[in-house]
């Protein structure tokens, strides 16, 4: 089985032609690193739409990836691997092949009198939950570097400092949210700007039984803010996040409603290393704010407090990755992350997780200019709130042919 997962991951190498150069992370598939590689094709490979000033690039590719997992994880998403789907009892090994991460992309550029204009769609084949269906992951208009409206990344995560994996979901502990929101952008000089944006809050949830039921919803929109630096050597970035969450729970005693305030914080960047090397940082925490992170271990970020009123848990991501370009064409990416749940002034199940660990290490190759391979090995622990621990391991092999 893994013999005949092998051929077909490497069933594309017979394709091949042209694509921008001078892209040193060219396997990047999300974040500040992809956005650049479309704005590079865009002005190698010009577009005019006839009677206009707009120029466009429409390009994308189609990856097949195949994977091998010693213990098949629990749920319906198989095809990327979260740590917090590591089975803790008896689980067989898993073998597939995906075409899930291929994807399409737009983006254009009008010259008007307030600025560039920017419009950008992304478009792939993995929502989570295990289906193959077109998910819209990006379609905004932005103008210059001062205002954006749409759907992107959020404010609070940086888009700059995701590692690139070939694994799909990618670290568990960094945070990472493509949602609705319109942002400004506030230019500070020499480098440095100040954004801040109102954001899709994402907070229904509902769960429990006939005794006891718990539902949550936005009371308002997710607020976040940022200050960041952008220079030779790298990037910081210092992010805020406030969100208002409203509680309903309803027992034999009655309904209670409230509404909860959760906040956080995230500092994270990039430094420039040896060569072409890159390092990749971030560290994140607050409560109420678990749904930001990659690899959510609440949901709601609601639990009961110790006195049984409710509280928030506290959600904690670390993330540090490295980057080594050993020649223009070889690549690796290895690191490794982990998000924690405070079990402090909170009561949680036995059974509930309190931390995950993910890590990986990959080798990519730009076999031909459109043409890029590459594996990496993903290994991950899960520790409950009992202290029990479990783990899993994922060899995955990708090919990506590049279209436009």
């Amino acid at each position: 089985m893994r013999r005949a997962l092998a051929t077909a991951a490497m069933a594309l190498l017979v394709l091949g032609a042209h694509a921008a150069e001078g892209e040193q992370d060219f396997a990047a598939s999300k974040g500040s690193a992809a956005e650049a590689q479309l704005k590079a094709r865009l002005k190698a490979a010009v577009r005019t739409i006839p009677g206009t000033d707009t120029q466009y690039f429409i390009g994308g590719y189609v990856q097949l990836d195949a994977q091998a997992t010693r213990s098949q994880q629990v749920g319906d998403e198989q095809e990327t691997f979260f740590a917090s789907a590591i089975p803790f009892g008896a689980a067989d090994s898993d073998a597939r092949l995906s075409v899930r991460q291929s994807q399409f992309n737009w983006v254009s550029r009008t010259p008007t009198g307030i600025g560039e204009v920017w419009t950008r769609l992304e478009a792939n084949l993995f929502p989570l939950d295990g289906t193959t269906e077109v998910t819209v992951n990006q379609l905004f208009v932005k103008v210059d570097d001062w205002l954006i409206a749409g759907k992107t990344y959020s404010t609070f995560m940086d888009d700059g400092a995701l590692p690139t994996t070939a694994d799909y979901n990618g670290p568990s502990g960094v945070t990472f949210v493509r949602q609705w929101l319109l942002r400004g952008s506030l230019p500070l000089g020499r480098g440095w700007a100040l954004e801040g944006a109102v954001e899709e809050s994402q907070a229904d949830f509902a769960a429990g039984g006939a005794a006891l039921a718990l539902q949550t919803s936005a009371s308002r929109p997710d607020l976040a803010a940022r200050v960041r630096y952008e220079g030779d050597g790298g990037h910081f970035q210092l992010a805020g996040l406030q969100r208002r969450i409203g509680v309903t729970v309803t027992g034999p005693a009655g309904t209670i409603e409230r509404d909860v305030d959760g906040s956080g914080i995230s500092v994270s960047g990039s430094l420039a290393a040896f060569g072409e090397d890159t390092l990749l940082f971030q560290a994140a925490s607050g409560k109420g704010i678990g749904r930001y992170f990659n690899d959510p271990l609440s949901a709601t970020g609601i639990a009961l407090g110790a006195s049984g009123q409710l509280d928030l848990v506290r959600s904690t991501g670390v993330t540090l990755y490295y980057q080594h370009q050993w020649a223009p064409d070889w690549m690796s990416v290895a690191g490794a992350s982990t998000l924690a749940v405070t079990d402090d002034d909170v009561r949680r199940r036995p059974e509930e997780l309190r931390r995950v660990v993910y890590a990986s290490v990959n080798l990519l190759h730009r076999l031909k200019p459109q043409l890029i391979v590459g594996g990496e090995l993903l290994w991950g622990e899960a520790t409950r709130v009992d202290d029990a621990t479990a783990t899993n391991a994922r060899v995955q092999l990708s090919a990506r042919y590049l279209l436009f």
